[in-house]
């Protein structure tokens, strides 16, 4: 291989290279964001779950005392 095309292939790897490194590191850190705000709407969706299911099991209850 002459000097040019050895030039573009470590030129070529090493783009490839740092964009994997990029790439995967983007995907690390977006993995384990702990963004307050989300996770407490997502909580607070869940609590009012809860609280329907715990009302309407209260109302079974009352029916069948019945």
């Amino acid at each position: 291989m002459d000097t040019y095309t050895k030039t573009m292939v470590t030129i070529i790897t090493v783009c490839v290279v740092v964009v994997t490194l990029l790439l995967v590191g983007s995907l690390i850190f977006e993995g384990h964001d702990h963004d307050d705000e989300h996770d407490y709407g997502y909580v607070e969706e869940l609590y009012e779950k809860l609280e329907y299911i715990s009302h309407r099991i209260d109302e079974l209850e009352e029916r069948l005392e019945e």
